[in-house]
C-alpha cells in the first residue's frame, strides 16, 4: 500500500494517461495522430558483447541485431503475453519481477479488451553483465471484437538469477521506466539510453510507425476503439485507481486510530484494574469489624436506590473495609455490599450496646406517637423519594408514627391510609 501511495505522490493521473495512451506493451497500438513513445533495444547475444559490456555499460546498444533463437528467452516471452493477455498477475510474477500494485492493476484492466497477441519476434543484444539481456519484441495485438490486428514493439531486460534462470526484470519495464515507482541502476538506465538513439531502433520504429498507421485507415471500427473507446476507459481505470487508493488509504488510517484507540483503552482499563486491586488489597489490611446498632438494609450500591441484597440484625458483626460519603462499604456473605454507616459501631468500641440502645429507645419512643406536622409532608407508598404518593399530609395536622426504619424512612398512618415518609420531616 505505502509503494501505491508513494506512486501517486510521483506521477499525476495526465501523466499516467498520457504513458498509457502512448505506450505498446500497455496501449497495444498508435493512433495516427498519437505519437510513439518507445524503448527498443536489438541484437544478438555473442561473447564478445558480453565481454565489452564489462569494459563499457553501453557497448551493447551499439551492436546490431537478429531475430533472436534462444529457446529460453523465446519461450519466457511467449509466457509473458499469453499470462498478460489473460490478466493472470500471479503467473506474470513468477517470471517478471517487481510488477507494483499499479501495474497489477492496469494489466488486469487492459486485458479484458485483449484477445490475443500474435506473430511475436524477439530480438536481443548485450546487457551490463554476463547472462542479461535487452530484449525487444515485435508482436501483433488482436483486440476483442475487432478485425484488424495492430502492430506494436515492447521492450523487457532480462537478467539470470541465482538458480541460473532467466526472468524479466521488470524495473526496466516501459510501465516502471515512465512512472518510476523502483529506482533503477545507472549503468542499464545509460545502456537503455544509448540504443534509443540508434539507426536500426529508429528505422523499426518507423516500420512500426506505418503499419500502425495502415491498420488504422484500413479499419474505421480499430480507429474509433483505439483513439476513443480504449482512451476512455484508460482515463476512467485512472480515476477509478486513484480514488481506490484514496479510500484504502483512509480506511487504513481509521485501522490505524481504531488500533490506537483500543490500545489506548486497554491500556486505561488494565490501569484502572490495578488501582482498584491497590485500592482492593490496602482496604483489605485496613479493614475493621463493625457492629450493626438496628437492623439494617443492605444493598448492592452506595444508594438508597440500591438493590435489596439482605439485612443485618441488630448486634451483627461485618468486616468493613471503608466508609465514604455516609456508606460503609461490608463483607456480606462473601459479597461486597453497602449500608448506611451511622447505624454501624466499632466491636470494641462500648458505644455499639449504647448507640444500640439509644437507637432503640428513640425508635420506641416515637413509635405508635401521634405528632403535628410543622411542614407539609408527603406520604409515599414505599421508602423512595420517588414512590407514588399515598396522599399529602399539611402542616398542622396530626399523623401518626408506626414505625423507623434505619435507611431514614418512617412507616405512618393519615386519615386512614398507610404510607411512607423522611424520619427527618415527623417534627
Amino acid at each position: 500500500m505505502d509503494k501505491v501511495k508513494d506512486f501517486f505522490q510521483k506521477i499525476k493521473i495526465d501523466k499516467l494517461f498520457v504513458f498509457c495512451k502512448k505506450n505498446v506493451r500497455y496501449f497495444g497500438a498508435v493512433a495516427v495522430f498519437v505519437a510513439i513513445v518507445l524503448i527498443l533495444a536489438f541484437g544478438t547475444k555473442s561473447s564478445s558483447s558480453t565481454s565489452s559490456s564489462k569494459k563499457d555499460p553501453t557497448a551493447g546498444a551499439y551492436q546490431n541485431y537478429v531475430e533472436s533463437d534462444d529457446k529460453e528467452i523465446n519461450e519466457l516471452i511467449k509466457n509473458y503475453f499469453k499470462y498478460y493477455a489473460k490478466g493472470d498477475t500471479d503467473s506474470l510474477k513468477k517470471i517478471a519481477t517487481p510488477i507494483s500494485d499499479s501495474e497489477v492493476s492496469y494489466i488486469q484492466f487492459y486485458s479484458q479488451y485483449i484477445e490475443k497477441y500474435q506473430k511475436l519476434k524477439v530480438y536481443t543484444k548485450g546487457g551490463t553483465e554476463e547472462g542479461s539481456y535487452l530484449c525487444s519484441v515485435y508482436l501483433q495485438l488482436k483486440f476483442k471484437d475487432i478485425d484488424t490486428p495492430v502492430a506494436g514493439l515492447d521492450f523487457f531486460y532480462l537478467q539470470t538469477n541465482e538458480d541460473g534462470k532467466l526472468y524479466i526484470n521488470n524495473i526496466y519495464s516501459s510501465f516502471n521506466q515512465a512512472n518510476g515507482e523502483f529506482d533503477m541502476d545507472t549503468d542499464v538506465a545509460s545502456l537503455i539510453a544509448a540504443f534509443e538513439q540508434q539507426d536500426d531502433v529508429l528505422a523499426l520504429q518507423a516500420k512500426v510507425q506505418k503499419e500502425c498507421n495502415e491498420a488504422m485507415l484500413s479499419d474505421e471500427k480499430l480507429n474509433t476503439f483505439v483513439n476513443g473507446t480504449l482512451q476512455q476507459a484508460i482515463a476512467k481505470w485512472a480515476t477509478d485507481y486513484k480514488d481506490s487508493v484514496a479510500k484504502a488509504a483512509e480506511e487504513a488510517e481509521a485501522a490505524k486510530k481504531a488500533e490506537k484507540e483500543e490500545a489506548a483503552k486497554k491500556k486505561q482499563e488494565a490501569k484502572a484494574a490495578k488501582e482498584a486491586e491497590k485500592k482492593a488489597e490496602e482496604e483489605k489490611a485496613n479493614a475493621t469489624t463493625k457492629v450493626a446498632n438496628d437492623k439494617i438494609n443492605v444493598r448492592d450500591s452506595a444508594s438508597e436506590d440500591g438493590n435489596k441484597l439482605g439485612q443485618l440484625e441488630k448486634g451483627q458483626e461485618v468486616t468493613c473495609y471503608a466508609v465514604e460519603n455516609g456508606w460503609a462499604k461490608i463483607d456480606y456473605n462473601g459479597t461486597t455490599a453497602y449500608v448506611k454507616a451511622d447505624f454501624l459501631s466499632d466491636k470494641d468500641s462500648g458505644s455499639d450496646e449504647t448507640a444500640s440502645d439509644n437507637q432503640d429507645d428513640s425508635t420506641q419512643a416515637q413509635q405508635g406517637s401521634t405528632i403535628t406536622l410543622s411542614d407539609t409532608i408527603n406520604v409515599r407508598e414505599s421508602m423512595s423519594e420517588t414512590a407514588s404518593k399515598v396522599a399529602v399530609a399539611y402542616a398542622g395536622e396530626q399523623i401518626t408514627i408506626v414505625q423507623e426504619y434505619a435507611e431514614g424512612w418512617s412507616k405512618v398512618s393519615y386519615n386512614g391510609k398507610e404510607g411512607y415518609c423522611k424520619t427527618e420531616l415527623l417534627k
